[in-house]
């Protein structure tokens, strides 16, 4: 960061052993600490005559990370009397993906906020408090916090399962297209060898083209039940098979493809179209994982 000139404080969130605070530190950034191990660490690894800034990530209830909330006041005192610290934030994560995690979600926003609280009472509540995300906000819970971590939304995916608990109708995913060209174009006749999508021979002929795109790149295997389709020349065609590299879709129909053809996975073509949650369907996966799985080998561009 400081070799870059970048200036604007960057939270690491999730934790890191207390061997590698002294370089987050040095590198500008602003650690989680999760125990005391790590907090020590880092109040080593502050300037001299100065603090190292750090978040302390507080577990109220989704049993993963951070500090038990019932131990979390006691940890904060002692971090509040080690020189060379300075709690700059304290934040918690409470995410639900239904209506019967909304309750618990409620439920526990009200825990921390009391923690909170208390610490406010003794004057040792950090600058930066924060508990709600993308699907507290959606869904209208509300806290005494007074910062948000939005993650789902930002990204205009939806982090509920229930569609039921917060209408998203207007958000919009951020990721609008995926696009390849086609390579090549086989005309395969009836009785021919065609092991591709488990075919294992032709009952008639087929004519399939082949993008330079597959699984390394970040796609998915159809889900069992899943149709998946591309667009080429506006229309929709079915996929046949997806492998390690290579995607193969059935040209049947459509005899004026031809090779350096676009083909759109995601996307829009004159008056045909496949919405991202087709292609999460086709993944078999959430939103979100859906938009994880595609690699860093496909180029993107951004409008």
């Amino acid at each position: 960061m400081k070799e870059a000139g970048l200036r604007t404080p960057v939270v690491m969130f999730a934790g890191a052993l207390p061997s590698g605070m002294a370089e987050l530190i040095e590198a500008g950034l602003t650690p989680t600490v999760v125990d005391l191990a790590g907090a020590e660490a880092a109040a080593q690894a502050a300037p001299v005559n100065g603090a190292s800034p750090v978040y302390v990530k507080v577990d109220a209830g989704l049993g993963r990370l951070g500090v038990a909330l019932e131990e979390a006041e006691h940890f904060l005192d002692r971090l509040a009397d080690m020189s060379g610290l300075r709690i700059a934030g304290l934040y918690t994560h409470l995410p639900f993906a239904d209506s019967s995690g909304r309750s618990w979600a409620e439920a526990r926003l009200k825990a921390f906020d009391e923690l909170l609280d208390r610490l406010a009472d003794r004057g040792r509540i950090p600058p930066v408090t924060q508990a709600r995300a993308s699907c507290c906000l959606a869904a209208g819970l509300s806290d005494r916090c007074n910062a948000v971590c939005i993650g789902h939304l930002l990204y205009g995916l939806s982090p509920f399962a229930d569609g039921s608990v917060a209408d998203l109708s207007a958000y919009r995913p951020v990721l609008t297209e995926i696009g390849t060209r086609l390579i090549q174009i086989g005309n395969h006749r009836q009785g021919n060898d065609f092991a591709i999508g488990n075919s294992y021979g032709l009952r008639h002929g087929r004519r399939a083209g082949v993008a330079p795109v597959g699984v390394s790149d970040g796609l998915s295997r159809p889900a069992p039940g899943s149709r998946p389709s591309a667009l080429i020349r506006g229309r929709r065609v079915p996929i046949i098979a997806v492998s390690l590299e290579h995607l193969v879709i059935d040209l049947d129909g459509v005899d004026d493809a031809a090779v350096g053809d676009e083909v759109l996975l995601l996307g829009s073509q004159d008056d045909a179209a496949i919405e991202f949650d087709e292609l999460a369907a086709w993944f078999g996966m959430s939103g979100l994982d859906t938009a994880m799985a595609l690699s860093d080998r496909l180029p993107s561009s951004y409008r």
